[in-house]
C-alpha cells in the first residue's frame, strides 16, 4: 500500500512555478506531476494506466482514482481532463512523461511514431501498381519489394503515371493549371499513410512467425509429449489473430485498392486508413514484449526458447482463448 502522505510532501518540495498552457502538451499544474522520474504507462498486470513515481528507494504506481482522490485533482479540471487523454494516448504509446506532447492520434489524427524509407517505398510502389494499370487497364499484383522499386524507377513507368494524373484530374473534374501537382500531391499524401499500414504489416510477419515456429519446435521436442501438447495449443490459439489481421490488411487494401474512389472520397480514405492504423498499433502493442523477447532467438532446442514458450503460452491463453458459457436447459 503506497503512502500517499510521503508523495505529498515531495510534490509541495518540488518546483511549483506555473508553466504556460499548451493545448498541444501534457501540461499538468498540480505539483504531484512534477516529481523527477514521474510518467505514466500500463500496470503491467491490470493493464490499468497509472501515475509511476520513484521517492529515493520508493516506488509507487498511483491508479487515477486513486491519484485523484488523494491529491484532490477536480473530476471537471484540468487536470483531470489530461489524464483522460493520458488514458486514451497509452494506446498508441508505452509511456507517457508529464510535459510531453499529446500523441499526434490524439490531436490531428497523425501518428506519434515513425516509419523506415522502406515501408514509403512500398507503399508508393504500390500506388504506383495501381495507377499504372488502372491507365493500362491491366491489372497487376506485384508484392516484392525490389520489383516494386524497379517499377517506381522505370522511365515508362514515370510517363505512364504522368498520363495518369492528367486522366484522373479530368475524370475528378479538376481543370486547373495546377491539376497534375493536385493528384501528385494526393498521391504523396497517401503514400505517407499507407506507409505506416507498411510498417505495422512487416512487424506483424513477426507473429506469422511465431505460428510457424511453434510448428517446427513440435518436431524438434516431439519425444516430449506435454511441451509438444502445449504448443500444438498454443499454434491453435494463435490462428485466431492471425485470421484477424489478415482481414484487417485486406481491409486497408480493399479501401484504396480502386484508385478513383481514394481520390475522389480522399478525406474519407484518409480517416479510415487511420482508424485501421490506430487499431492494428493498438494490437501491436500487446505483442511487443513477447516479440521482443523472441527476437534473435534460434528455434532450436534450449532452456530459452522452453521459458518463452512458457510465457508465450501465458500469454496467448489470457487474449485469445474461447470460453463458452454453459447454461442448464
Amino acid at each position: 500500500m503506497t503512502d500517499v502522505s510521503n508523495i505529498t510532501a515531495s510534490a509541495d518540495a518540488a518546483d511549483s512555478a506555473p508553466k504556460p498552457m499548451r493545448e498541444t502538451h501534457f501540461d499538468f499544474q498540480h505539483k504531484v506531476f512534477s516529481l523527477p522520474a514521474a510518467f505514466f504507462a500500463l500496470e503491467p498486470t491490470s493493464k490499468q494506466p497509472v501515475l509511476n513515481i520513484l521517492l529515493g528507494d520508493l516506488k509507487a504506481a498511483l491508479p487515477f482514482n486513486t491519484l485523484k482522490d488523494s491529491f484532490s485533482i477536480e473530476a471537471d479540471g484540468h487536470d483531470s481532463r489530461l489524464l483522460g487523454l493520458v488514458e486514451r494516448g497509452l494506446a498508441y504509446v508505452k509511456q507517457i512523461r508529464p510535459g510531453e506532447k499529446i500523441p499526434g492520434e490524439l490531436l490531428d489524427g497523425t501518428a506519434s511514431w515513425s516509419v523506415d524509407d522502406r515501408h514509403r517505398m512500398i507503399a508508393r510502389g504500390r500506388l504506383t501498381v495501381q495507377l499504372v494499370s488502372w491507365i493500362t487497364g491491366s491489372e497487376m499484383i506485384v508484392v516484392d519489394l525490389e520489383e516494386l522499386e524497379q517499377i517506381v524507377e522505370d522511365p515508362n513507368t514515370k510517363d505512364r503515371m504522368k498520363t495518369a494524373f492528367i486522366q484522373l484530374a479530368e475524370k475528378l473534374g479538376i481543370h486547373s493549371d495546377n491539376a497534375e501537382q493536385y493528384i501528385n500531391d494526393r498521391i504523396d499524401d497517401l503514400t505517407q499513410e499507407l506507409s505506416y499500414i507498411e510498417a505495422l504489416r512487416d512487424r506483424f510477419k513477426h507473429i506469422r512467425a511465431l505460428s510457424e515456429a511453434f510448428i517446427k519446435l513440435q518436431q524438434i521436442y516431439r519425444a516430449d509429449r506435454t511441451f509438444c501438447s502445449e504448443l500444438q495449443r498454443m499454434a491453435g490459439l494463435i490462428k485466431k489473430p492471425l485470421k484477424m489481421y489478415d482481414s484487417i490488411f485486406e481491409q486497408a487494401d480493399a479501401q484504396t485498392g480502386e484508385i478513383m474512389g481514394a481520390l475522389r472520397t480522399f478525406d474519407a480514405t484518409v480517416n479510415f486508413i487511420r482508424k485501421i492504423r490506430d487499431d492494428l498499433r493498438t494490437r501491436l502493442m500487446e505483442w511487443e514484449d513477447v516479440l521482443q523477447a523472441w527476437d534473435g532467438v534460434p528455434v532450436e532446442r534450449s532452456q530459452q526458447v522452453e521459458q518463452l514458450q512458457k510465457m508465450t503460452y501465458r500469454f496467448l491463453a489470457s487474449h485469445f482463448i474461447e470460453t463458452k458459457v454453459w447454461e442448464r436447459k
